[in-house]
Order: structure tokens, then C-alpha cells, then sequence
């Protein structure tokens, strides 16, 4: 990798760090219950990353703009969860596709849900001390990767028609 995509890279997953802050701490929010959790759009901003930056960049994007999502909301017993679960829902998705919306794309929707929500019930399992206690929010969870999926699917299907992937990374052509 030359320098060029290297600085492009860093300065998109600090761009994309902010966003993914923003729209979780910032933008309005729906609450699902006693552990602090929250309804946001920052997950359709983490996949996004995933599938237009390299899988470290984007994994740091995740992390860092989450994590400070949650210290900045209040949610400091969720910073080390929230740093060590949204990188790894990054992991399912690929930016070496031609296309933004393949189906590794799509089946990665599925597996960083299930991660997300597993991740975070066993986090507040520990925070609570009750493996029984997250279950009652969990149901409310699982709206989040499905909101969060089908903003993604819809964003994704517009930047395949403007061919964005090729506008950022190759704009000379």
C-alpha cells in the first residue's frame, strides 16, 4: 500500500470514527430497557466502513467511534464491551467485492446481529451479574441489527448505483 492510500485510509476511518459517534450519541435514539441500551444508526455506519475500508481501519473506526459514543453518553461500564464487540461484527464483511452489495455482504448483516446481540447480552450478563436479567431486553436488541441491516441494504443498493467505492478510492478515472 503507498502512502497515499495509507493516509486516505486513516483519514476515512477517523471520518467514519466521528460519524459512527455522532449518529450514536447524537442523533435521537429509542431505549430497550434497564441495561442503558439504545436503538441507534451508528451500526448501519459501522458496516458501511467495513465494506469500504481495509478490515483494521474499519475495525479501529468501530471501536473508536462506539466506544466514545458510549463514554461521551454516560455508558462507561459499556466502553470495554462496546470495544471489543464492534470490531469483530466488522470482520464478517469484505471490501474486496467489485460491488458494495454482495452476498458475503449480506449473510455479514446476519452473523455482526447475532454477534452484537450475543456480545452485548453477555456483557450486561456480567455487568448485572445474572445471565437471566439481559434476557428480558434482548428481544428489544435484536431491532437494532435489523433497523441498522435494512438502512445499510438501502444505502448500499444507492452507492452501487453511483458507483461510490470507485469515486473514493479511484477518482482519476
Amino acid at each position: 500500500m503507498n502512502t497515499n492510500n495509507k493516509t486516505k485510509n486513516i483519514v476515512l476511518a477517523a471520518l467514519f470514527a466521528a460519524i459512527i459517534c455522532t449518529t450514536i450519541a447524537f442523533i435521537p435514539r429509542i431505549p430497550t430497557g434497564f441495561n442503558g441500551g439504545y436503538i441507534h444508526l451508528g451500526d448501519t455506519f459501522i458496516y458501511l466502513g467495513a465494506i469500504l475500508l481495509p478490515t483494521p481501519y474499519a475495525m479501529l473506526a468501530a471501536g473508536v467511534g462506539a466506544g466514545l459514543a458510549d463514554a461521551l453518553t454516560g455508558g462507561m461500564v459499556w466502553v470495554i464491551p462496546t470495544i471489543v464487540i464492534k470490531p469483530i461484527m466488522v470482520l464478517f464483511f469484505t471490501s474486496k467485492s467489485d460491488k458494495l452489495l454482495c452476498k458475503r455482504n449480506v449473510l455479514a448483516l446476519v452473523l455482526a446481529g447475532f454477534v452484537g446481540c450475543f456480545g452485548y447480552y453477555l456483557a450486561g450478563a456480567v455487568v448485572s451479574g445474572n445471565f437471566i436479567a439481559p434476557l428480558a431486553t434482548l428481544y428489544l436488541e435484536v431491532i437494532q441489527p435489523i433497523v441498522s441491516g435494512i438502512i445499510f441494504l438501502l444505502a448500499v443498493y444507492a452507492f452501487d448505483k453511483i458507483n461510490i467505492k470507485e469515486r473514493i478510492f479511484n477518482p482519476a478515472k
